[in-house]
């Protein structure tokens, strides 16, 4: 749905552009990525067209900026989540709650959010451009979990993230497809558990 706006609560300049990323990921979060359009990202931002073309000059220009918003607002999010949680006394519990905590598809943000970014990360896989910041998001997340498993008892802290990142995607994609509610955070601890504990 259009978002409406009278002329003077429009975004000017560089705002507008963050508008048009922000109705990008809107699109991709209801629709998909095929719903893409610099006439339907306009209209969603409530925007003129000519301020989509000024700003991007094709589709593929309008998906690179909409990864870019959200894999850096992510990455920020786990640098800071790296940085608090250095001494928690619950590493295992932290370290699921670094993956699952800001992707509750139970709430409808939530699951906007996945939506958007997994929508993204596909599209990733099929434009060259977008790999760099793919792998840039994701060895994010693993050098936030890699501190918090080796905490907690890992052996191999890397390879032991990568399993949880793996598993959290598979979980929270089986909710987003079947229109599950239940919280992965469970399964996704009893998983770590058994990782980390000693042989």
């Amino acid at each position: 749905m259009a978002v409406l706006r009278t002329q003077t609560d429009r975004p000017r300049g560089a705002a507008r552009r963050t508008a048009l990323i922000e109705a990008t990921l809107q699109i991709l979060a209801e629709v998909g990525a095929d719903a893409v359009t610099h006439r339907r990202v306009a209209e969603v931002a409530g925007l003129p067209l000519a301020s989509t073309t000024y700003w991007f000059d094709s589709k593929e220009d309008l998906l690179t900026a909409a990864l870019h918003h959200a894999a850096e607002q992510d990455i920020t999010r786990l640098e800071a989540f790296a940085a608090s949680a250095q001494h928690t006394e619950d590493p295992i519990g932290t370290a699921v709650g670094a993956v699952v905590g800001p992707a509750d598809v139970r709430s409808p943000a939530g699951r906007s959010s996945l939506l958007a970014s997994y929508t993204l990360l596909l599209e990733a896989a099929r434009r060259p451009a977008l790999r760099d910041l793919s792998l840039r998001w994701t060895n994010a997340y693993l050098d936030a979990l890699e501190p918090m498993l080796e905490l907690a008892g890992s052996g191999s802290p890397r390879a032991d993230a990568e399993l949880l990142l793996a598993a959290a995607d598979g979980l929270l994609m089986d909710q987003l497809a079947l229109g599950g509610a239940s919280d992965p955070t469970s399964r996704l601890r009893r998983m770590v558990a058994a990782l980390v504990r000693p042989a």
